[in-house]
């Protein structure tokens, strides 16, 4: 037998070990290859970002006289979109918040956007506008009837409203509305308020006393933590002949408001309802995350973004500030291994059903980050950021030697490397490898994330604006 080895290989005459020594040397040398091969794929990577990635000078949206000569190649990227959609990693991210508000300025007032809808109630975002508009209502109490508290308290988020309060009163206002049918800020109460007045202003008899009844004893009740989902439910059907009554008297309330009110407050009765249904599930899941609910959610939503953009706000441009979650266009491309408690396979999104309707003329931006931490301005948990995974986004970004760049992703050759999967932690910062210009159609990376805040604007050490001599 060992004659037969030797014959087979006869310059090693039985020398295993001089077998074994070569193939280590083979392996060794294929993996130095292969490492080498990586470091010139990033090196290349890292120089493609350094040319064509646009630097952002700085994330501050209260710069004097901003003249935003950084961010007019955005101009390009976005081209005509007519919604730019704005999303966030974890709810917690002060640095990305005052991103999105120097974005909001730039987009208000060098690209002619004026209408900012939030991940907001629609009704609540409705009556925030009003307030904005008003000013002998404190700026804090105007966002706080339209308003999610992670958004509401977060002195990031106020120099939007700062802004939206400065230009009211000018040509070119900014006004606020909202896409979700969840009752934020003040809540249902107001709704409730607004609607019978509306009603009644047409006609008083109108609302049969069974429904003010219920509207006005059983708001506070069916929102309260012990209803259960059988009360939520009957509820919903005394609140369903709402729209049979706006459907019935629809000529004697366009004679008493605008017709585009008279679609609209039957629309927040649409939104009360699906609400409801919404809570009704929560309550039966305990907690637990179902696809078939969230997609509910997000049905709504991307149905309502549509109008807002179609009929409301036709020939007018948007722009959307909600959690990246919820604009990805494709969530079920998205493959999570084996091990993942969370799986993208059955979920539907706002931005998969908005993209459906009005493709290209949606342009959806992603946010990330490399280093720091993100807390909810509401309390919780302090997300400490990982160091980047060698090869991810944020780790390419981090080599160019710049604080904040825009990676534009449409319009990308096919061949691009930024359309074979690669790591990037936009959802949660949790590093997801997947082709993401099939899910947004920007990044917008900042170095250092820091926790939104009740104040100051930035934390002592922050960094908000590039110095001259890196640029």
């Amino acid at each position: 037998m060992e004659a037969g080895r030797e014959d087979l290989m006869p310059g090693y005459r039985g020398d295993y070990r001089k077998i074994a020594a070569a193939t280590v040397a083979l392996i060794i040398g294929v993996a130095a290859a292969h490492q080498n091969q990586r470091a010139e794929d990033r090196s290349a990577r890292v120089a493609w970002l350094s040319h064509n990635a646009v630097a952002i000078r700085s994330i501050d949206p209260t710069l004097a006289n901003d003249s935003f000569a950084d961010m007019e190649p955005l101009r390009t990227a976005i081209r005509n979109a007519r919604v730019v959609v704005l999303g966030e990693e974890s709810h917690g991210d002060g640095a990305t918040f005052l991103a999105k508000g120097r974005l909001v300025k730039f987009l208000h007032e060098r690209m002619g956007f004026d209408v900012l809808a939030w991940e907001a109630g629609l009704f609540n975002a409705h009556d925030m506008d009003a307030a904005v508009r008003d000013r002998s209502v404190l700026l804090d109490d105007a966002m706080g009837r339209g308003l999610f508290p992670i958004w509401a308290l977060s002195a990031q988020v106020k120099s939007v409203f700062e802004y939206a309060r400065s230009v009211a009163g000018t040509r070119t206002p900014l006004e606020m509305a909202g896409f979700d049918h969840q009752f934020s800020g003040a809540g249902p109460s107001r709704w409730r308020d607004a609607l019978v007045a509306f009603l009644d202003k047409a006609d008083p008899s109108l609302l049969a006393e069974d429904i003010r009844a219920s509207l006005r004893n059983d708001v506070r009740r069916v929102f309260a933590s012990d209803s259960s989902p059988r009360d939520i439910r009957l509820v919903a059907e005394k609140w369903r002949a709402l729209l049979a009554l706006f459907d019935a008297a629809r000529a004697k309330l366009e004679r008493a408001h605008p017709r585009t009110e008279v679609v609209f407050m039957r629309r927040t009765v649409d939104a009360a309802l699906v609400s409801l249904e919404g809570l009704a599930r929560l309550r039966e899941a305990e907690g637990q995350f179902r696809a078939a609910d969230n997609n509910l959610r997000d049905q709504w939503m991307g149905e309502t973004l549509v109008w807002l953009a179609n009929e409301r706000y036709k020939g007018r441009r948007i722009i959307v500030w909600a959690a990246s979650f919820h604009t990805l266009r494709e969530p079920r491309a998205i493959k999570l291994g084996p091990d993942a408690s969370f799986s993208y396979e059955n979920v539907l999104t706002m931005g998969e059903v908005a993209s459906r309707s009005l493709g290209d003329a949606v342009y959806t931006v992603a946010f990330t980050a490399a280093e720091g931490k993100a807390t909810r301005v509401t309390g919780g948990d302090t997300l400490e950021l990982e160091d980047p995974i060698d090869g991810s986004l944020e780790d390419l970004c981090l080599r160019t030697g710049r604080r904040f760049l825009f990676v534009n992703l449409r319009g990308l050759p096919s061949s691009h490397w930024l359309r074979r999967p690669t790591n990037a932690g936009v959802l949660g910062y949790s590093p997801i490898t997947t082709d993401w210009t099939r899910q947004v159609d920007a990044v917008m990376f900042t170095r250092t994330m820091f926790p939104a805040t009740k104040g100051p604007m930035a934390p002592d050490g922050a960094v908000l604006t590039e110095p001259s001599s890196v640029r």
